[in-house]
């Protein structure tokens, strides 16, 4: 049940259509991971806290550089030299003092354990860590959100192979392989921060959704493709690999 200063605070989204009192009162229950405290995991946390996501969690070991300044919203100069997760989560709580938050100085590893959470920000730009999210979220059946972006370009999905078999997981789509990947991380290619802050709020956008929105069609099982260049979103229909080792079984 809503409190009056919960109603002020949320009033521009409880009238929405098919979100009102329910919908909120569905987000403040719900509890969400946040790997990965930088460009991405910036803006998702600060847009999932202003909305009420009641309970969350950001995991990130690293500590704020001034390189990250030009996209980590949160971080500010004074702030060099503080862990990454720990700042992010004052910074929530300076938008939204109701919602709890936590922060994890440490790497997510796959000992992690997830299942009382209700969905997955992946926010971070480690390969490694990326399949053991989706190795986890599958097992535990789990909503997996997931981002990446780099120079002036980015992806998003919606990941739900647990709940539902007939959707692929990230790795039916992005196989583990020997082969040498491209740089695909903002160190070494660079990126221009509003890329990082447009994906960021498009995977809050698509949790509430998830989470809060009656009668809402799920967009898994597409891939969509951002392009800061020409302004174009492309919207990918995603195949299931049957032989999958995550998700064929």
């Amino acid at each position: 049940m809503l409190n009056d200063d919960d109603l002020n605070r949320y009033a521009r989204q409880v009238i929405i259509p098919n979100f009102d009192e329910e919908g909120q009162e569905k987000l403040l229950k719900t509890n969400c991971l946040i790997v990965g405290a930088g460009g991405l995991g910036c803006p998702v946390a600060l847009y999932a806290s202003a909305a009420g996501f009641g309970n969350i969690e950001i995991y990130d070991e690293d500590i704020i550089e001034i390189s990250n300044l030009n996209r980590q919203i949160a971080h500010k100069y004074n702030q060099i030299g503080n862990n990454k997760a720990e700042n992010l989560a004052q910074e929530c709580l300076k938008i939204n003092p109701n919602i709890s938050i936590k922060s994890k100085k440490k790497i997510f590893n796959d000992a992690i354990d997830i299942s009382g959470f209700d969905l997955i920000f992946d926010c971070c730009d480690n390969t490694e860590t990326k399949y053991i999210l989706n190795f986890l979220s599958h097992k535990f059946k789990k909503i997996l959100i997931s981002g990446s972006a780099v120079q002036m370009e980015g992806q998003f999905a919606i990941w739900k192979s647990g709940l539902n078999k007939g959707y692929p997981c990230y790795e039916c789509v992005f196989p583990r392989t020997n082969e040498k990947a491209p740089i695909t991380n903002c160190r070494e290619a660079g990126i221009i921060g509003p890329v990082t802050g447009l994906i960021g709020s498009m995977q809050v956008n698509e949790a509430i959704k998830e989470i809060a929105i009656k009668d809402y069609q799920s967009t898994a099982g597409n891939l969509f493709l951002y392009d800061g260049l020409t302004l174009d979103l492309n919207k990918i229909r995603l195949i299931k690999n049957n032989q999958c080792p995550v998700c064929s079984d």
